[in-house]
C-alpha cells in the first residue's frame, strides 16, 4: 500500500450548547455540560488513537475539525481519504459525509442517509421493527411534554428518557418514578429538541461489533454506573445464545442499511424474554480502549491491525490521481 495522508475528522462543540437556555436548575445545567464533555472527549480520543495508528502505518494523518470551515481546511489539507472520529449530532446528520461525497473524498464507514436513519432513534427503531427486529416499547414526544405521564403510565416503570438524536448515553436517564421525570426530560432536551420514552429492560447488555456484515465479536457491560461499565470479552453466555444475539445484530445492521463501516449494536438479554435490540451506533467510538478495539483486541486484532482492515476497506477508493487536487470553487 503506498504511503496516504488521511483526514481524520472530528466534531468540535457538536452538542453545541443546544437547548441550554431550557435548563432553569443548576444540577440540569451541570449533566448537560458533562454530557456535552463526554462528547467532546470521546472524540479526541478517537482522533488522537487514529492518527497514531496510521502514522504506525506509514501514512501522513491531519487531524480536521468539522466545523464551518471543514470544506476549506479539507481543500488545504489535500487529503487521500477520511476517518471520521465523529460522535453525536456533528456526525449522526450525515451532513460530514455529504461534504465528502460532493468533494469526492473517500471516507470508511455508512453513506449519509443511512448515518442518519440510524440517528433518529424514532425512524430507527420503525425501521427496525418493520424488518422484525425485536425493539423495546417507547413513546417519541416532541415540545408538548402533558403527554409524558399519560406515556409513563401506558409503557410502566421502570421507563428510560433519552434524546430523539443523541449516542453514547448522553442525555440518557432512568426513571423509576414520576418525580424524576422533569428532571430526565430536561436533560433530554439539552441534547435534543424531541426526545424518546422508552420501557426499561432487566437483563444482560451485550454490544455487537460488526465490520461490514462480518461480527467481530461482543461485549458484556458490567457494573453500570455513575462510574460508568467495564466489558467483559466475550460475554459469559452460552455459545447458542451468543450466536443468536449475533444474528440479531446482522440483521439490524442490514435493516438500516449500515453494511459499510463500523457499528455497535446494543442488546439486552433477559434470562426468561427474548433479546432486544437498545440501539444501532452507527459511529461508534474508535478510541483504542473502547469497546470497539477490545472487542477486535479479544477477535486477535491488534489496534493497528484493526485500522489496517479499515484501510483495506477504504483503499480502492482512492484514485490514483484525486480529483480533490482540482480546484473547485464555492459561490
Amino acid at each position: 500500500m503506498r504511503p496516504l495522508t488521511f483526514g481524520v475528522v472530528l466534531s468540535v462543540g457538536a452538542a453545541g450548547g443546544f437547548g441550554r437556555d431550557r435548563l432553569g436548575d443548576p444540577d440540569d445545567q451541570v449533566l448537560a455540560a458533562a454530557d456535552r464533555r463526554l462528547e467532546a472527549s470521546l472524540d479526541l480520543r478517537s482522533a488522537t488513537d487514529l492518527a497514531f495508528a496510521l502514522r504506525e502505518l506509514g501514512h501522513a494523518a491531519r487531524v480536521l475539525a468539522a466545523d464551518e470551515d471543514l470544506d476549506l481546511s479539507l481543500r488545504a489539507a489535500d487529503v487521500d481519504a477520511c476517518l471520521l472520529a465523529l460522535h453525536g449530532r456533528a456526525g449522526g446528520r450525515g451532513e460530514v459525509q455529504s461534504l465528502l461525497g460532493v468533494r469526492g473524498i473517500p471516507y470508511f464507514g455508512p453513506g449519509a442517509a443511512a448515518v442518519a436513519l440510524a440517528f433518529d432513534k424514532v425512524r430507527a427503531r420503525q425501521m427496525l421493527a418493520y424488518h422484525n427486529v425485536p425493539v423495546l416499547p417507547a413513546v417519541a414526544l416532541g415540545r408538548d411534554l402533558r403527554a409524558s405521564e399519560r406515556a409513563l403510565a401506558l409503557l410502566g416503570w421502570p421507563a428510560v428518557v433519552k434524546p430523539r438524536r443523541g449516542a453514547h448515553g448522553m442525555g440518557v436517564t432512568p426513571l423509576h418514578d414520576l418525580a424524576a421525570v422533569r428532571a430526565g426530560i430536561e436533560r433530554a432536551l439539552a441534547v435534543d429538541e424531541d426526545i424518546l420514552l422508552e420501557r426499561a429492560a432487566a437483563g444482560t447488555e451485550v454490544q455487537v461489533v460488526l465490520l461490514g456484515e462480518r461480527v467481530l465479536g461482543s461485549a458484556e457491560l458490567v457494573g453500570r454506573d455513575d462510574a460508568g461499565a467495564d466489558v467483559v470479552c466475550p460475554p459469559r453466555l452460552s455459545r447458542g445464545r451468543l450466536d443468536g444475539i449475533h444474528n440479531i445484530a446482522r440483521r439490524a445492521t442490514a435493516a438500516l442499511g449500515l453494511q459499510d463501516g463500523l457499528t455497535r449494536v446494543d442488546l439486552i438479554a433477559h434470562d426468561r424474554h427474548n433479546e432486544v435490540v437498545l440501539e444501532v451506533e452507527p459511529l461508534p467510538s474508535l478510541a483504542k480502549d473502547g469497546v470497539v478495539a477490545r472487542v477486535a483486541r479479544a477477535a486477535g486484532l491488534a489496534y493497528p491491525e484493526l485500522v489496517g482492515e479499515l484501510l483495506d476497506r477504504l483503499i480502492l477508493r482512492v484514485p490514483e490521481t484525486r480529483a480533490s487536487a482540482q480546484p473547485v470553487l464555492l459561490q
